[in-house]
């Protein structure tokens, strides 16, 4: 399908989806939208990757009243972050039809009125207990991410507990696993026998069948918080160590595009679209589009195919990494590795992982060689071999190597003078060069009631940024721009969206206005961002304000 208007959505609920750059169904979501807002129960094999929490959430939002003041329906995750961070994301797009999201845990006001409710097993009987949560008018419960609730019999028992608060009988019940393991399929036997399988083949159990054709490799960057810095580091490294004249850049919205752009300005790596020679990376939301613009590239192997976010099945990964076009990449998040491993597995590509480049990690690697390499050719080291004997014997060479660097680097407490030679006393080293500061644009203002304290408060509360990471605050009536340190930026704008600060839904972004007059963070206003902009940024899209 072509868009989630096809789906049956409401007018508002897609256009929520369309902020968040996400603007075309994917084949899960397809199948899976329609089924689940009519209220059917259903088991669905998916994970992080695939689309499971647009998939069921927006279904939710289509169905469910709202103001009802307890609870319609809960969400129960394995994990209190997780519980946080997908009802935060799901929050932005109730914001549109006036439902209440929130979990029990991470800050959120008065979770037991929500509509939809987000807790681990054990929280959410915790709460029933006390009575600050009333599941009384429940009509659909859903175990996202089954297989870790099931699997383990301690999970196992508080789940049972917590679902016997739960109205189960009449409700809609949504089970979510990737795999499908023995032990989901008999929670599902034993709960919900009359689930629709998404897809049909989704509770039955795998048979041996020949290992697919290998149709080569794709190497994997798992990052922690989100594409950020560590894309800045792939581009720069696939670009900058000659390993392809192009980077070609897949997203799934035209607006997560446009922010890649922009970060990726700001560090002089300019974007257009595929196949304009003049620009190193190239931007694409439609691959297929993408590849004709290409084809006619006389040196295939000058392109590297990036997918930025695991692709959401099999048909998607073909499409951006099949054919001859060398060099493919998936930077996805460590939670979405489980359905990467398995779609990657079905379209015949073996997975291969490594770190992400780092130019400052390779100049001191190569300092610390050479240092190393002057020691052994210079030093006479015969004495140190007993001294470090009793240590290397307790803790093997490799890890008192490490600790010999680390005291060497940091050199805190002990003796002044090297341990190399007869180096003399040094003073403390000088500090290092400041980390950059990047300028985030926040939508509340001092009209709000908001002060300097309010939005440090909410930066590293919620963001869980140090003090020192946080620079120039400047509030203005109707929004305020905060320096951030350039290497948790993208974590904070992704922390801070959809919150509530002083009553108001904050939304986040890095700030449009640097480089246009605007005093830049950190000394940036003439930085790449004014000569880079949003010129040429590929998919084709206009700046917009979300």
């Amino acid at each position: 399908m072509e868009s989630f208007e096809d789906l049956g959505l409401r007018p508002e609920l897609i256009e929520s989806l369309i902020a968040e750059g996400i603007e075309q169904p994917t084949h899960l979501q397809e199948e899976a939208i329609p089924t689940l807002r009519k209220g059917n129960s259903a088991l669905v094999r998916g994970g992080p990757g695939a689309g499971v929490l647009v998939a069921y959430g927006t279904a939710l939002l289509d169905r469910l009243d709202t103001g009802s003041g307890s609870p319609l329906a809960v969400v129960l995750v394995p994990e209190r972050p997780e519980a946080v961070r997908k009802a935060r994301a799901l929050a932005r797009a109730a914001i549109t039809t006036g439902h209440r999201v929130a979990a029990l845990s991470g800050s959120f006001a008065l979770p037991g009125r929500a509509d939809i409710l987000f807790a681990t097993p054990a929280d959410l009987l915790a709460a029933t207990r006390t009575a600050d949560v009333k599941l009384d008018q429940v009509t659909a419960w859903v175990l996202d991410g089954a297989a870790a609730l099931v699997e383990d019999p301690h999970a196992a028992t508080v789940l049972s507990d917590a679902l016997e608060a739960v109205p189960t009988g009449e409700a809609q019940g949504i089970v979510i696993a990737d795999p499908i393991t023995t032990e989901v399929r008999a929670f599902v036997q034993a709960h919900l026998p009359r689930a629709v399988h998404i897809p049909s083949d989704a509770a039955t159990p795998a048979e041996p069948e020949e290992a697919p054709v290998r149709r080569g490799s794709l190497r994997v960057l798992a990052t922690e918080q989100g594409a950020g810095q560590d894309l800045v580091d792939l581009v720069d490294g696939l670009l900058g160590d000659g390993e392809a004249h192009h980077a070609l850049l897949f997203f799934r919205g035209e607006d997560r595009a446009a922010d890649a752009a922009d970060l990726l300005a700001l560090h002089g790596f300019l974007s257009g679209a595929p196949g304009e020679t003049d620009f190193p990376v190239w931007l694409a939301v439609d691959a297929l589009e993408a590849r004709r613009a290409i084809d006619t590239e006389a040196d295939e192997g000058s392109i590297v195919a990036v997918s930025v976010g695991s692709p959401t099945d099999v048909d998607e990964l073909d499409r951006r990494h099949g054919g001859s076009r060398a060099g493919g990449v998936v930077l996805a998040p460590a939670r979405q590795v489980p359905h990467l491993r398995r779609i990657g597995s079905e379209a015949g590509y073996a997975l291969d992982f490594f770190s992400p480049p780092n130019r400052a990690s390779e100049d001191a690697a190569r300092r610390m060689h050479d240092m190393v390499k002057r020691a052994v050719e210079e030093a006479d080291l015969a004495p140190y071999h007993g001294l470090l004997e009793p240590a290397v014997r307790e803790f093997g060479s490799p890890q008192v190597s490490a600790a010999l660097a680390w005291l060497l680097r940091s050199r805190s407490g002990g003796p002044k003078t090297s341990a190399v030679g007869s180096e003399p006393e040094r003073s403390p080293a000088a500090p290092g060069a400041p980390v950059p500061f990047l300028r985030l644009f926040l939508s509340i203002g001092s009209r709000d009631g908001v002060g300097p304290g309010d939005l440090v408060g909410a930066i590293t509360g919620e963001a869980g940024v140090k003090g020192d990471e946080i620079g120039r605050i400047d509030i203005r009536d109707t929004f305020s721009r905060v320096d951030v340190s350039e290497r948790v930026a993208a974590r904070v704008i992704e922390a801070l969206n959809g919150i509530t600060v002083k009553g108001r839904s904050v939304r986040a972004d890095y700030d449009r206005s640097a480089g246009r007059g605007d005093p830049g963070a950190g000394g940036k206003d003439s930085g790449p961002r004014a000569s880079g902009g949003r010129a040429g940024r590929g998919p084709g899209r206009g700046s917009r304000d979300r």
